[in-house]
């Protein structure tokens, strides 16, 4: 079976099959650097498409930034489970081991971390960070002020993980893994609990 190919060389691909390189390969381009070192034409380089693709399919750099914001958050299963253990979940979770999939090339924290300071990514980032992980944490935690509550276990959570995974803490390396669990969990318990 043979690929027919454009005149310019590149493979012939359905409009899914383009948006779905696009999105691959700016999950890439954006986990290693900055919305704003990133440009589009790096993206469809390397996802083997013409440049024009990305104004057809996703309408704007921006939105391709925000096509691939859409799928970096989500609720994970650590924060799902009785409500009253709940933060000695979150915080185990947080303490584990970092591992990555072998051969994954999206990192959510790295993609949030790099553009955080664009002024056009960090509104996008903000808006997806609470459509896809605070509001539906607050409707599985529920009760008065969910979504205030909600958002104050994501910052305890992001806050944590900055410390721990982007800056390296020798605190909390060196400390105790159990004293670690007990004081942030016992942080979040009381979000819970409020």
């Amino acid at each position: 079976m043979s690929t027919s190919v454009d005149k310019s060389g590149r493979e012939r691909l359905s409009a899914t099959e383009s948006r779905e390189r696009i999105l691959q390969a700016a999950k890439y381009a954006f986990t290693r650097a900055s919305y704003d070192a990133v440009g589009v034409r790096e993206i469809t380089s390397m996802a083997g498409v013409d440049p024009a693709m990305v104004s057809r399919l996703f309408g704007s750099k921006e939105a391709l930034f925000k096509a691939v914001a859409n799928e970096a958050f989500s609720l994970e299963p650590a924060f799902i489970g009785p409500i009253d253990t709940l933060g000695e979940q979150i915080a185990r979770h947080l303490l584990a081991p970092i591992r990555k999939p072998e051969g994954e090339i999206f990192d959510e924290f790295a993609f949030l971390l790099r553009s955080v300071g664009s002024p056009r990514a960090a509104p996008i980032l903000s808006e997806s960070l609470h459509d896809d992980f605070v509001k539906p944490l607050a409707r599985r935690i529920g009760g008065r002020d969910a979504q205030a509550r909600a958002a104050m276990i994501t910052a305890c959570v992001m806050g944590f993980a900055v410390l721990r995974a982007a800056l390296g803490s020798p605190a909390i390396e060196g400390a105790k893994p159990e004293k670690i669990v007990g004081m942030l969990g016992a942080a979040i318990q009381a979000c819970l609990d409020t």
